[in-house]
């Protein structure tokens, strides 16, 4: 699939389903061959998704991951730590992925029934050499984020 550089995907997403999905991957590659590996996010912004889909046609959209509610030491100047290339979303069924159980993170198996959304995502990996959120600019934004700033939620920025 052939991605956009118009723009890019900031989320936060809670360390521990980070870790738990790259597990999950791990195995569906062993268990997938005709079939995509990719992993599920929940999320109750539905609308923004809905403008990434409109923006991007039928290209994926790089994805830059803030690690929230992590066990280790943060580094003073927020960073993105992880990335994958987000290739759609799906509305959620009474709050709950209406995809396949398989691409969830097990972790996530306790979550409330919540979200409104689900973001999709292929290629999840932890980044080498993390991303400072201070050198990113929010899409159609005159300056770049805060180094402090912390994403609460997905946010469309300039594709880096």
């Amino acid at each position: 699939m052939v991605k956009t550089h118009s723009f890019a995907i900031l989320a936060p997403v809670p360390e521990m389903h980070l870790l738990s999905a790259m597990e999950t991957i791990a195995n569906l590659e062993h268990e997938l061959s005709d079939e995509t590996v990719k992993t599920a996010f929940g999320s109750m912004d539905f609308e923004l998704f809905r403008k990434v889909d409109e923006l991007r046609g039928d290209k994926s959209v790089e994805v830059l991951i803030y690690a929230s509610h992590s066990d280790a030491d943060q580094p003073l100047d927020s960073e993105a730590s992880w990335h994958g290339l987000y290739i759609g979303h799906v509305n959620s069924r009474n709050g709950r992925y209406p995809g396949k159980a398989q691409f969830r993170p097990p972790s996530t198996a306790t979550d409330k029934p919540t979200w409104a959304s689900f973001w999709e995502v292929q290629d999840l990996k932890r980044l080498t050499s993390p991303r400072k959120i201070g050198f990113l600019k929010g899409l159609g934004k005159k300056s770049y984020y805060n180094s402090r700033f912390i994403p609460e939620g997905p946010l469309l920025i300039e594709c880096p």
